[in-house]
């Protein structure tokens, strides 16, 4: 896909971004691994344009003339020295200019991910020994087998009573209740159907086997990757574990904004009741490892809120192994919808069918009639599935379910707008101690001190495991030197995780081709919030012992807490750097709010038992349907949605 000088560019970069053990100090041969994995990350992109705007950069970046344009050095990136190269290149990433320190972005993290985020030949790999990270871990002696499901080898029609497209918190709930309630229910997933044996735990190959669009899906501005479940499952099989309940306060504040009676009612109580019981939520597995010991003994030594996180967990290690379970958990602990209501559904004959693009909802006159799809068979090749239905249930996801209604001719000019992505940022502690943030149980801990800044809006403090894909997105970076020491001291590394309730929506847009486009841009009444928050998570970082506080920023913001200004120069610091438009590393979760419910079909898609305005029989149970940000982690809000839908769909049919 790359031309040669493309391919030389790309080598030339990898070898300035990346240290020198890994670029062999200048050696084209030892690179050469890493630019063929960029490559085929590259050309794995589904977004065409974001295809076409990487090649046009590494066209510029060669490009004598171009590079004097854009950064006052006249020659190719790959004729140059190697001190120039980074010179250049770390202009890009301290640029004034917006889509210069996005294309930064860009490159840099597909070369640290394709890097580090695979072993060596021998299985391991020298960053990995540096820092006494284990890499994957022996396989469990029982294996857990996948769900059953049917194979599509030719074109095929079928017929049932409802249709599912999407098969995570929202699909896989609608699927188990209605087909337990006696409905012929067909699921149709985008992704495949792994067992304990595919978790093979290389960050790698699970982000391409478990991730929408393996990992890579940006915001159309390159400021936020996007990360969303793609597999059986969905995100149920990757997340956390995090079972927040929706708030009362925004519970209220829904119904009073979509104008519905419904959030606030006892029928939605009751179907997060059922959804709470389902999944065996408890705080039982809530044991702290060490990220969680020290975001509690941080927010104790300073008196603030903390409380003990509840998980979707039956008899959970909550040890090394845990730590892992973001890539899936290979002891089928983690109750997410292939173990429950997939499950339920499969037993009461439910028919499932992985790697499935749905294309479009087909109509009936102002009905929905099923569904038209393209199925990847075994043998490489793909065939057209159509499923004739009396409903369908879209459940794909924030980003994908306002592209399915698009692409099925709905005109609702809600659809894909009010877009929230609960924008997740942190900051870093480094420890003399180890700390292992590889480790332990997934969330145990969280605090809401700063969640309620501003009317219900502000961050909530959890944690999050690390390995080597997080410090690879989204560490900032100074030289190569300074990143992979960075990254070599992650055994000593904390983090403060926050989690935003973003008020400001942005919006998913369709391309002519169909494909969903993310347009999103930190407000500057969001980063106030952060900002604010940035601070206190500094502050308990240092009262629970860091020697060192370490910001997401390029370049990070470094201090050492200690004196009666610190506090004051970490956040000075980080004000003249900035929070907005690629100043800072964020990543999104969770995303949410693009075909909302409520009672106006001008200001919203669907109604309150899930059907679209438009088109009678569509419903919608996920996140899109939500009017806002959740504030919390989503999970245990789509599922009671979705039980909801289903209970509606139930009665109608």
């Amino acid at each position: 896909m790359l031309s040669g000088k493309q391919r030389a560019v790309l080598g030339a970069v990898c070898q300035a971004i990346l240290p020198d053990d890994a670029a062999g100090a200048g050696s084209a041969d030892q690179i050469e691994p890493v630019v063929k994995r960029v490559e085929r990350l590259i050309a794995s992109l589904r977004d065409a344009q974001e295809r076409q705007r990487l090649l046009a950069l590494l066209s510029a970046l060669g490009s004598p003339i171009a590079n004097f344009v854009m950064s006052g050095r006249f020659g190719s990136v790959v004729a140059m020295e190697a001190n120039e190269r980074r010179e250049l290149l770390r202009g890009w990433a301290h640029s004034r200019i917006g889509l210069r320190r996005a294309g930064f972005q860009a490159l840099k993290r597909l070369a640290n991910v394709a890097y580090y985020c695979w072993p060596s030949t021998d299985g391991s790999h020298p960053a990995w020994r540096a820092a006494g990270y284990p890499g994957p871990l022996p396989q469990p002696a029982r294996t857990i087998a996948p769900l059953p499901t049917l194979t599509v080898e030719s074109d095929t029609t079928l017929e049932c009573d409802v249709v599912v497209v999407g098969s995570g918190a929202g699909g896989g709930v609608a699927a188990g209740v209605l087909a337990q309630a006696g409905h012929d229910v067909i699921v149709l997933e985008k992704g495949g159907n792994p067992g304990s044996a595919d978790m093979t735990q290389i960050e790698g190959e699970m982000l391409t086997d478990l991730y929408l669009d393996g990992g890579l899906v940006m915001t159309h501005s390159g400021s936020m990757p996007i990360l969303a479940g793609s597999c059986l499952g969905g995100g149920t099989t990757i997340n956390y574990t995090t079972s927040f309940p929706l708030s009362e306060r925004t519970r209220a504040e829904w119904d009073a904004r979509s104008g519905l009676s419904l959030f606030s009612s006892a029928r939605f109580a009751e179907s997060l009741d059922r959804v709470w019981a389902r999944l065996n939520v408890s705080t039982r597995w809530s044991t702290p490892g060490g990220r969680d010991e020290i975001l509690e003994r941080g927010l104790k030594a300073l008196g603030w809120h903390v409380d003990v996180m509840p998980r979707n967990v039956t008899d959970c290690l909550e040890g090394l192994e845990c730590g892992y379970c973001g890539y899936g958990c290979r002891h089928g602990a983690k109750n997410d919808t292939a173990r429950t209501y997939l499950t339920d559904a499969a037993a009461a004959g439910a028919r499932i069918v992985v790697k499935c693009n749905a294309d479009r909802v087909l109509r009936e006159g102002n009905r929905a009639a099923g569904v038209t799809g393209t199925v990847s068979t075994g043998n490489g090749g793909t065939s057209r599935l159509t499923v004739r239905a009396r409903a369908v249930v879209a459940a794909c996801g924030a980003v994908s379910t306002p592209a399915l209604l698009v692409r099925s001719g709905l005109t609702n000019p809600r659809i894909g707008r009010g877009l929230r992505l609960q924008p997740a940022s942190a900051v870093l502690g480094v420890f003399s101690e180890r700390v292992e943030p590889w480790s332990g149980t997934l969330q145990t801990r969280y605090s809401d001190q700063f969640a309620d800044m501003d009317g219900g809006y502000g961050v909530k403090f959890e944690t999050a495991p690390i390995h080597f894909a997080l410090p690879a997105s989204a560490f900032g970076w100074e030289s190569a030197g300074r990143y992979r020491d960075d990254v070599e001291r992650l055994a000593h590394t904390g983090l403060v995780g926050l989690l935003l309730r973003d008020r400001d929506p942005g919006r998913v847009a369709v391309t002519r081709n169909g494909r969903p486009r993310v347009h999103y841009d930190l407000s500057r009444y969001d980063a106030a919030h952060m900002r604010q928050a940035m601070r206190g998570a500094a502050q308990l970082l240092a009262a629970a012992g860091a020697t060192e506080v370490v910001s997401l920023h390029s370049p990070p913001v470094r201090v050492r807490p200690g004196g009666g200004r610190w506090l004051d120069d970490f956040s000075d610091a980080c004000d003249r750097i900035g929070y907005r438009h690629c100043r800072m590393s964020y990543i999104s979760f969770h995303q949410m709010a693009t075909a909302a419910m409520g009672a106006d079909p001008r200001r919203s898609a669907a109604g309150e038992t899930g059907e679209t305005h438009e088109l009678r029989g569509l419903y919608v149970a996920d996140a899109s349907a939500f009017p806002t940000s959740s504030g919390v982690n989503p999970m245990i809000t789509i599922m009671a949605i979705a039980d909801h839908v289903a209970r509606a769909i139930n009665g109608a049919l």
